[in-house]
Formats: C-alpha cells, sequence, structure tokens
C-alpha cells in the first residue's frame, strides 16, 4: 500500500510540475534573463530569403497562399518561393506553374508522393536565400512577418525563430476553441522560453532559418519542424519566439481530423526523442531543462494519468484517495460530455477544456503505439478545409 501511495503522489506532482509548476519556474527564469537588444530593419541589411511551401493537394487554398506570399512586406529582389509538391494529383501543379509563368519569383517543385520530410530535403537543394522560411499552404502571413522574423539573424548566435500563429474558428466548434486555449497556453511558454533563448519546437506555419544549419531530415520523420528546430538548438543556437511575426490559419473543421493530426504528431514526437538522444543530456543546461519540462515530461503525461487513474482506483477504500477517485471520475465525465456536444458551439470552459485535453492525451496515447508498431507514415494527408480559407 505505501508503495502505491507513493507511485499516485509522486505521478500527481510530475503531472502538475509539467503543467502548472513549469510556466511558473519558466515566469521567474525569464525574470531574471537580460534579452538582448533586437535589431531593426534599419539597422542591418535584408538578407536573401527563400520560403518552402510544402504541398499536397491543396488546389482550395494554394492560390490565396501564393497571392498572400507576394504581398509580403519584403524586398522582392531578395525573396523568392518554392512550392515543393509531394506528388499532388488535384490542380495543385497547374495552380502554381500558371502562376510561375506570370511571376519568377514562384517556382514549382514537382516531386513523387514522398511525404513531407522528403519533399523539404529535395526543395532545400534549390534554395538561394541565406535564411529560409518554412510555411503550410493553408497560412497566410500578416504583411511585415518576414522582417519580423529576419531581423534577429543580425544576431550570430540565433539559428531559428519562430512567429505566433494564431487560429480562426469561423465554425464555432468545441474543439476548435479547445485548439485555439491551448494554443494561447503553448504561446505563453514560447514567449518565456525564447527569454531564456530556447524555444522547444518551432511549429510548422511560421518559421525561419540559417540555411547553412540545415541537415537532410532523415527518412520516417513526421515532425520535420520539430525536428529542424531542435536539431539547430542541439548544435548550440538560439531558437526564439517572435509574437510580433504573425500567420493565421483556420481549425481543423470538426473533431475528427484534429483528432488524427493530434494522433500524427504523437508519431512523430516519440519518433524525435530516440533520434535527438543529446539533448536529454542535462549537462547542456537550459536546453536540456527546457527539453525534458516542455517535451519529455508532456509526451510521458499519458501514461502518468492511466497510472494515476489505475493507481487511485485501488487506494480508493482509503480518505483522501477516495475523494480523489471521484473527482477524476467526474472530470472524465466532463470530457465525454465535451465530446457528446463537440459539434456545438456554445459549451462551456467546463466541458471543452477537460474533452480537449483528454482528447490530446489519447491522442499521444495512440500515436505512441502507432511509433513503436511502425504504423506511422511520413506522407501526409491535407486536412479538408472550406472554400473560404
Amino acid at each position: 500500500m505505501f508503495t502505491s501511495e507513493i507511485f499516485f503522489w509522486t505521478g500527481i506532482g510530475v503531472l502538475l510540475y509539467t503543467y502548472f509548476g513549469y510556466p511558473v519556474v519558466l515566469f521567474f527564469a525569464s525574470k531574471l534573463s537580460s534579452p538582448g537588444e533586437v535589431p531593426t530593419p534599419l539597422q542591418m541589411a535584408s538578407p536573401k530569403v527563400t520560403m518552402i511551401i510544402a504541398a499536397y493537394n491543396e488546389e482550395k487554398v494554394i492560390a490565396a497562399k501564393l497571392d498572400n506570399c507576394l504581398a509580403l512586406d519584403y524586398p522582392a529582389d531578395k525573396l523568392d518561393f518554392i512550392v515543393a509538391s509531394d506528388g499532388s494529383s488535384d490542380r495543385t501543379n497547374a495552380l502554381v506553374s500558371e502562376l510561375a509563368g506570370l511571376n519568377p519569383r514562384v517556382k514549382l517543385l514537382s516531386l513523387p508522393r514522398g511525404g513531407k520530410s522528403a519533399a523539404i530535403n529535395a526543395a532545400m537543394t534549390r534554395t538561394k536565400g541565406d535564411i529560409v522560411v518554412f510555411s503550410d499552404a493553408n497560412t497566410l502571413y500578416a504583411p511585415d512577418s518576414l522582417n519580423k522574423l529576419v531581423r534577429h539573424f543580425a544576431n550570430e548566435s540565433v539559428g531559428c525563430v519562430c512567429g505566433r500563429l494564431s487560429y480562426n474558428n469561423p465554425g464555432k466548434i468545441i474543439s476548435g476553441k479547445g485548439e485555439s486555449a491551448y494554443w494561447r497556453y503553448e504561446t505563453a511558454l514560447k514567449k518565456m522560453e525564447s527569454a531564456l533563448g530556447y524555444v522547444a519546437g518551432a511549429n510548422g506555419a511560421i518559421y525561419a532559418i540559417r540555411r547553412g544549419l540545415f541537415s537532410p531530415l532523415p527518412d520516417g520523420t513526421i515532425n520535420d519542424d520539430f525536428m529542424i528546430s531542435m536539431r539547430i538548438i542541439q548544435r548550440g543556437f538560439k531558437c526564439l519566439y517572435e509574437e510580433a511575426a504573425v500567420a493565421y490559419e483556420e481549425v481543423a473543421p470538426d473533431v475528427k481530423s484534429e483528432f488524427r493530426r493530434h494522433v500524427r504528431d504523437g508519431s512523430g514526437h516519440y519518433i524525435a526523442v530516440w533520434r535527438l538522444p543529446a539533448l536529454l543530456n542535462p549537462a547542456l543546461g537550459m536546453r536540456s531543462f527546457i527539453y525534458w519540462s516542455h517535451r519529455i515530461l508532456r509526451w510521458a503525461a499519458p501514461f502518468m494519468l492511466v497510472g494515476v487513474f489505475a493507481l487511485n482506483a485501488a487506494l480508493s477504500g482509503l480518505e483522501p484517495y477516495r475523494s480523489l477517485f471521484l473527482m477524476q471520475i467526474a472530470f472524465y465525465l466532463l470530457a465525454v460530455a465535451g465530446y457528446a456536444a463537440s459539434g456545438m458551439g456554445r459549451a462551456p470552459f467546463l466541458v471543452y477544456a477537460p474533452f480537449y485535453f483528454a482528447n490530446l492525451n489519447l491522442a499521444l496515447l495512440l500515436g505512441f503505439f502507432r511509433a513503436i508498431t511502425g504504423g506511422a507514415r511520413p506522407a501526409w494527408q491535407s486536412t479538408q478545409r472550406g472554400d473560404s480559407v
């Protein structure tokens, strides 16, 4: 009994640290740090930039994406775009080719189906910019986003800069509300991590790197954005967050689409752990601390949640464990209620927050088993979106 209690309270403590304690530690650590001066565009020459857009069957959004790219507030003679089409079978290639014929800054790289990472590897061999920006086909940038990203590279210690992704939820679906709330939480962590110099992974919608720091992604990579940015951190370069560089994207149209995306991302996370072993070394100091706290413990959370629930059930004959067990059951019942109301738009935070939390951790758990059984595939399917994107 005593051993079960130790494991139970240890699990509770790790979970509380992961979601609440770590942000508190970050807050105070970031307040004690002294961030360097951020150069303004007038203090540095605009470097050559290439934006890579990996695309698969994006005929609904690719034209709007490229129009957005060409309207960015950045010197036209120092910015070009590569659309790496990963075996698209719809009109994506035709639409890009048509625009490329009108504007030489746009280039189509038509590839056989091989997955996003393979498309990025191929596109990187054709980049001309000193700085490479990665984006998604369904992401639209604010006009000044590139200038905001690129200015940080005046500091030679900076190897990667990621921007802020803002989610639109036009359908007001519950899963979208949970996604937006969770992303605000993640954004707060990124801001504090950036003050310490190391954001624990860029977001594929909007981030930039020094071209010379890229090394080809290994076969089977799923979370290319995470691998690229964390490899740069592993080499000792800083990875910063620029809140003023804003991109916009719509949430997944329904719960099932979002869940599939999270399962796929979860698989990629666990694969990445095996491919970034050096970052587990505590001797790396802040880099390792952030990686363990923000990523490793977060990805261990599904297993701890299962373990804590099972131990609590075994101890439920005693107080305070009986009360705690009833609280757990109530929490998961609220999550079930959130799932039942997932198509509605008026459910309260008390319902959609437990649902999103449970949904995300279940996706991670399934992603883990998919990763260890070889079911994770590098080729991705684009999320179906409305014509309004």
